[in-house]
């Protein structure tokens, strides 16, 4: 599962790149993305419009409460920072936010097994997610995940079971997050590994592509 990502362009690129009326993001995220960190997200406010927001990566759904085997709100994130979309619909970890809390989690590269890979032309694109907001008499959390599916063979190349769903097209991500949408079987033709000529592997060393 993808537990690293880089999305190193500022947020006023990323408002203009993914069609954001309002954004709430002030700082840039430029370090790589671990599980627990901020990181930007798009979704649609209570108008249908689309907004950039800083979120932390580990979703936690409003019903968590601490327990014997979850003592902390943090470990319980960090099993939660990616969900299979086979069964996203049903875990009742996930099932709320797929129904009406989905997102999109601008990318630019990421990585599998010590691989980065990105698109071809280097530009960003979403990874489909899902949001929560959890709340005590203490803090709000916002919180986020995406969602992985098989591996197409370059991601299996380099030995890995599993990618994030991709979604590169604007028709794609906006159908993403529609908000009529509530059910699965609607969106599970973008619940694929991503085609052949979508990801590259990227050189992080020298930051190129190959």
């Amino acid at each position: 599962m993808c537990h690293r990502y880089n999305v190193n362009v500022s947020p006023a690129m990323l408002a203009e790149i993914f069609d954001v009326v309002r954004n709430e993001c002030h700082d840039d995220f430029d370090q790589d993305l671990y599980p627990l960190s901020m990181g930007p997200v798009v979704r649609l406010d209570a108008d249908g419009e689309r907004e950039l927001v800083p979120m932390q990566w580990g979703l936690l759904p409003p019903w968590w409460k601490p327990s014997a085997k979850s003592k902390s709100r943090k470990s319980f994130q960090r099993q939660c920072f990616n969900a299979r979309s086979e069964t996203v619909h049903e875990k009742p970890t996930y099932r709320a936010a797929f129904k009406s809390r989905r997102c999109l989690i601008p990318v630019l590269r990421f990585d599998e097994k010590e691989h980065w890979f990105a698109q071809p032309s280097g530009e960003p694109f979403a990874f489909a997610g899902l949001w929560e907001r959890w709340r005590n008499d203490e803090e709000t959390v916002e919180s986020y995940t995406f969602l992985t599916t098989e591996p197409n063979p370059l991601i299996a190349s380099v030995g890995h079971h599993r990618m994030p769903i991709v979604l590169t097209s604007f028709e794609d991500q906006t159908r993403w997050l529609s908000p009529d949408v509530i059910d699965r079987e609607p969106l599970a033709g973008l619940l694929h590994p991503a085609g052949p000529d979508v990801l590259v592997e990227f050189n992080q060393k020298r930051r190129t592509l190959f």
